[in-house]
Formats: C-alpha cells, sequence, structure tokens
C-alpha cells in the first residue's frame, strides 16, 4: 500500500488523469456487461421509437442550442465555483471517474447492441462537437486545479487569495466560456445534423 501511494505521489498531473479515466472507463465496461439484461429493453426502445422519431421528425435547433447551452453553462459555472473551495480536488477527481466510467458504459452497450456498426454511432454522439469539449474540458481541469492548489495549499489567505485568482483568471474564464458557447453551438447544429443522418442506418 504504501509502495502504491509512493508511486502515485511521483506521478504528474496529467499522469493521475489518465489513471482516472481509465479506472472509471474500466468500471463503466465492467457494468455495462454485468448490467446488460436490465438496459437491454430501454436500448430496444431507443432504437425502434426514438430513433425513428429523430430520423421522422424536424430538429428544432434552436430549441436544442438554448437547452444544451443552458446545460453546459451550468454545470460549467458550478465547476468553477467548487474548484475555489476545499473540495475543489475531490471533485475533480470525482469528475474523471464518471467522465471514464460514462465513456466506459455507453461504448460498451453501443458495442455490444450493434457490434461493428456501432462504431459510426459512437463517433456520430461526439463528432463535431467533441472537438472543443475535449481540450476544453483539460483546460478547465488544468486550471480548476492549480486554481484550488494555490489558493489551499501554497498560500492561506484564503479571502484574499480567492479574489487575487479570479481577477488575474478572468480572461481565461472568459475564452473558455466562448469555448463553450461554440461547443454548444455545434453540438446543437451540425452534431445534431451528423446524428439524424447517422441514425437512418440503424432503423429498419
Amino acid at each position: 500500500m504504501k509502495h502504491i501511494k509512493i508511486r502515485v505521489q511521483s506521478m504528474s498531473l496529467i499522469q493521475i488523469s489518465i489513471l482516472l479515466m481509465i479506472l472509471g472507463v474500466f468500471f463503466g465496461v465492467f457494468f455495462a456487461n454485468i448490467f446488460q439484461s436490465s438496459y437491454y429493453d430501454r436500448m430496444m426502445n431507443y432504437h425502434n421509437l426514438v430513433f425513428t422519431e429523430i430520423v421522422r421528425e424536424d430538429i428544432d435547433y434552436t430549441g436544442l442550442f438554448l437547452y444544451v447551452l443552458n446545460k453546459n453553462f451550468k454545470e460549467f459555472i458550478v465547476f468553477w465555483l467548487i474548484s475555489i473551495t476545499i473540495l475543489g480536488i475531490p471533485y475533480m477527481i470525482f469528475k474523471l471517474l464518471t467522465l471514464g466510467f460514462s465513456m466506459g458504459f455507453f461504448i460498451s452497450a453501443i458495442a455490444m447492441q450493434y457490434g461493428f456498426k456501432g462504431i459510426l454511432l459512437i463517433l456520430s454522439y461526439g463528432f463535431p462537437h467533441g472537438l472543443i469539449y475535449i481540450p476544453l474540458i483539460i483546460l478547465c481541469l488544468y486550471k480548476g486545479y492549480s486554481l484550488c492548489v494555490s489558493i489551499y495549499y501554497d498560500k492561506r489567505n484564503y479571502a484574499g487569495t480567492i479574489m487575487e485568482h479570479i481577477k488575474s483568471n478572468i480572461f481565461v474564464l472568459i475564452f473558455l466560456a466562448v469555448l463553450l458557447l461554440l461547443g454548444s453551438f455545434l453540438e446543437a447544429y451540425v452534431g445534431s445534423f451528423f446524428l439524424k443522418k447517422t441514425l437512418v442506418f440503424y432503423i429498419n
């Protein structure tokens, strides 16, 4: 146990983040296989009803964009509010684990349901907005971690330090918010269009 603790302490932030993601993916794949019977009927319902409705109905792009934007910015605000508290680092660990778990579960469930054909569906769920979201997530985790460490481990004047770092990082936060806006736009307008076209290959 002591040996493992020493190895973890010697790892870089990127290495620890990758390890947590891999751990989350592993458990996601594990639970997807173990509990396949519990969500099989729901997946078939999506296949027979939801997929068909998405393909046949017109997409309300504006409404979808507002929904995605609202959801993303709520999570963005919560992330940064928690990052300036002592719970910042535990919260980031939790987010990495749950992100990995969700990815592992989703990819495994789709692969078991559709086999090799499921690769196209997996890609359509994350393209092209994933090209924005992935670096955005990395930047948020890096800056959030640095912010939390600077406030609670490098200094002891918490209140003053928080205000100083908020001011010094305001342009970074604006830049990240713009990226989130762009990612939300791509997800709602471009991503949903690609997904709609892709689902044609999955309905009867």
